[in-house]
């Protein structure tokens, strides 16, 4: 057996190290001795929501190693949309033992509001994972929902059962207790068929439900290791089991940054195709999980890279960060966040010969872009962009090429996800710097000259209330 040590107590100097470096490593231990906050967040960088739409899940990644984990934390939607709603809503009811909702008025924001994050976790289903998790998907099966998140602490991808109601099972005991090791895929060589692990410094995850493939890309610059990976959950057919790692695979291009899952192609229906960017190299590539074929005595399945493209005619190409698909399948389109330059590039798509994608168009936007959301609103795609650096969100109407507005955020504004509710279209923002959740109304006004809340910032879940 070879699964990689436990964490161990840090030594002063190599906590100073490793916040000195910016490392997010295997090599960087967590503080063994302080446990982390049960109902609130810290350097949050993920969220995903369940398929209902009730609950919203925050992976806080305990970036700067003040306690001795990560946790993920249900948030109840349904009263979150209820405070929007009706600012005297006071309790979320679907909480056990909730505490009162405790706001003030936002400051920065006029006519929002700032709200403490404890009125709307679910404590007792607070769980602690380890430190530096990157990103986080949600698969629903035939009998159960999944979440994965993909941590670069302990090279894993953790995993939990969910329920209706905010649960997570990860093999934990009680609030805050810390998921088990039979959660936690990639870490050990003699749970895999292949006795594969995980490569190190993972950097995004995208699951394909129909298939029960979950695939990781991996950011590591060292031609020494893998930068691709595929995992198989067995859930995908029925019945339970753990995911499975399957396969690692080298000799790629380097810093691979997001991933996302393309439709399948006519003839390639066994297989599921993603589209990934690079961080350090001009280039698209393309991956693909093959099942594997018993008949022909091939039946390991393993990911490959089928195609790579170079990003051509822009002014560098070579740092390409978040990639998301128009919700338009028709459209044949992606778009991705450049920061050489600092652009939205939309890149066409020929479904049926990868290696003809080209980037068709690139529009300027804020500086620090690192991640988007795309939209279908009346037909018309929308594309909203994250922009660290310039603490914005601008919202672009690529077809027309203009910005249709910027919404102001706080210090950190990190990954974003829409809400999934037909009737509350919010956008969800994950603030890694002020350790905050943000909630931006998209809900057009009725009068275009009177826009009310349209595109700003109505609610923020804190750790804590500001100082009066």
């Amino acid at each position: 057996m070879t699964a990689r040590p436990h964490w161990s107590p840090p030594s002063r100097a190599l906590r100073a190290a490793c916040l000195a470096l910016g490392v997010a490593s295997v090599g960087c231990p967590a503080n063994e001795g302080v446990d982390p906050p049960g109902d609130s967040f810290f350097y949050p960088v993920t969220l995903a929501a369940s398929p209902t739409g009730n609950w919203l899940y925050v992976t806080s990644s305990d970036f700067d190693l003040r306690y001795n984990g990560g946790t993920v934390a249900p948030v109840d939607l349904a009263c979150l949309r209820a405070r929007v709603a009706d600012p005297t809503h006071a309790r979320c009811a679907a909480l056990p033992n909730a505490p009162d909702i405790r706001c003030v008025a936002d400051r920065d924001q006029p006519g929002g509001v700032v709200c403490e994050a404890r009125g709307f976790v679910r404590a007792d289903q607070v769980r602690r994972i380890s430190p530096y998790a990157v990103d986080s998907a949600v698969a629903r099966y035939p009998d159960r929902t999944r979440l994965y998140v993909a941590v670069r602490g302990d090279g894993s991808v953790t995993w939990f059962d969910l329920d209706d109601n905010g649960g997570l099972d990860c093999g934990a005991e009680g609030a805050l207790g810390r998921c088990g090791d039979s959660h936690r895929v990639g870490t050990d060589s003699a749970q895999s068929p292949t006795a594969a692990r995980l490569p190190p410094d993972p950097s995004s995850i995208s699951v394909d439900p129909a298939r029960g493939w979950v695939f990781l890309t991996h950011q590591s610059n060292d031609v020494g290791l893998a930068r691709a990976s595929l995992i198989r959950d067995g859930a995908a057919g029925g019945g339970g089991g753990a995911p499975v790692m399957l396969s690692a695979l080298g000799s790629l291009s380097p810093g691979l940054s997001s991933a996302a899952l393309l439709p399948r192609a006519p003839g390639s229906e066994e297989r599921s195709t993603w589209v990934v960017t690079s961080r350090a190299e001009a280039s698209l590539s393309f991956f693909q999980a093959y099942p594997g074929n018993a008949t022909l005595r091939d039946s390991s399945p393993f990911v490959y890279r089928s195609a790579i493209i170079g990003v051509r005619g822009l002014s560098g190409g070579n740092n390409n960060r978040a990639v998301a698909l128009d919700p338009d399948a028709s459209r044949h389109r992606a778009f991705v966040v450049s920061r050489a330059p600092e652009a939205l590039l939309t890149v066409t798509l020929d479904p049926a010969n990868p290696t003809a994608a080209v980037v068709s168009d690139v529009l300027p936007v804020p500086g620090g872009p690192s991640r988007l959301v795309v939209r279908s609103v009346d037909g018309r795609t929308q594309v909203l962009v994250v922009s660290f650096d310039a603490r914005r969100v601008t919202v672009i109407d690529p077809d027309e090429r203009r910005v249709i507005g910027q919404i102001v955020t706080r210090r950190g504004p990190h990954q974003a996800l829409l809400d999934t509710s037909p009737s509350q279209p919010f956008l969800y923002v994950v603030d890694f710097l002020d350790g905050a959740l943000e909630v931006i109304d998209l809900r057009p006004p009725a009068d275009p000259a009177a826009p009310g809340t349209y595109l700003r910032r109505v609610l923020t879940l804190a750790p804590q209330l500001p100082q009066e």
